[in-house]
């Protein structure tokens, strides 16, 4: 089991942060499920194609083989499959590719993939139902108490659809205000509540801007993806003791 579905705010940052800092000793991809359309090419500069549209429209679309030939390396080492950009285009493909690639996503053993699923609007989605685990990363509203209450509220409201299905769920909060990740953690109750901090200068450069990796690494936005890292790796282990694999 391999597959963790990240929603929510600022998913693809997040997403591409959580696999910079994965353990190197395994393998990990990014997988763009966003039907709002994908960023990563832009961002990561390669090319729109091939991709997800191309697993969609391939004679196999349902195999390691078929998903694999489309994934491309990208400079800084990261491995992605990228979605269309255009909204339209992305919310038909990961329509069509969702029913036959993400149960092949979620049983490999490698890599371990990680899908932006971008915000969720609604029911959960068949990359959440499919996920071995879900990251909900969500933003707070710093200038607003009243706001990011209302906030929390929401997010409790999904953690508790996600316990009801028996995912493992880790809460990626962003901003360290107006409340403390303790008091969030006792306030959503889901398994893990990580605090990420608003770092913008390490963001930008995680969605493809120019900055010097030595610094970046050393940001206090890679030390707490470092961390949130290691909480997804330890759920995913467990996941697979209780499925009798192997981590």
């Amino acid at each position: 089991m391999s597959l963790v579905a990240v929603v929510g705010d600022c998913s693809t940052t997040t997403s591409v942060g959580i696999a910079a800092a994965w353990p190197a000793d395994e393998p990990c991809m990014v997988a763009e499920f966003d039907p709002a359309g994908g960023c990563l090419s832009d961002w990561l500069d390669v090319p729109r194609s091939p991709g997800l549209a191309e697993v969609a429209a391939s004679s196999a679309p349902g195999t390691w083989s078929t998903i694999s030939s489309n994934v491309q390396r990208t400079a800084c080492g990261i491995d992605v499959l990228v979605a269309p950009t255009r909204a339209v285009e992305a919310g038909a493909v990961v329509a069509a590719a969702a029913p036959s690639v993400l149960p092949v996503l979620s049983a490999i053993a490698s890599p371990i993939v990680i899908a932006d699923g971008g915000r969720l609007r609604g029911p959960l989605t068949p990359l959440v139902l499919h996920a071995d685990a879900v990251v909900v990363a969500h933003r707070q509203h710093a200038g607003s108490a009243a706001a990011a209450a209302l906030g929390f509220e929401r997010l409790a409201e999904l953690a508790l659809q996600l316990a009801v299905r028996s995912i493992p769920t880790v809460v990626a909060v962003i901003g360290d205000r107006p409340y403390p990740a303790d008091e969030i953690a006792s306030f959503v109750d889901t398994g893990a509540v990580v605090a990420i901090p608003d770092d913008p200068w390490a963001a930008a450069v995680l969605a493809g801007r120019a900055g010097l990796a030595i610094r970046l690494r050393r940001s206090p936005l890679m030390r707490s993806l470092t961390e949130l890292a290691g909480v997804i790796s330890a759920e995913l282990r467990q996941v697979r003791s209780h499925d009798g694999r192997t981590a």
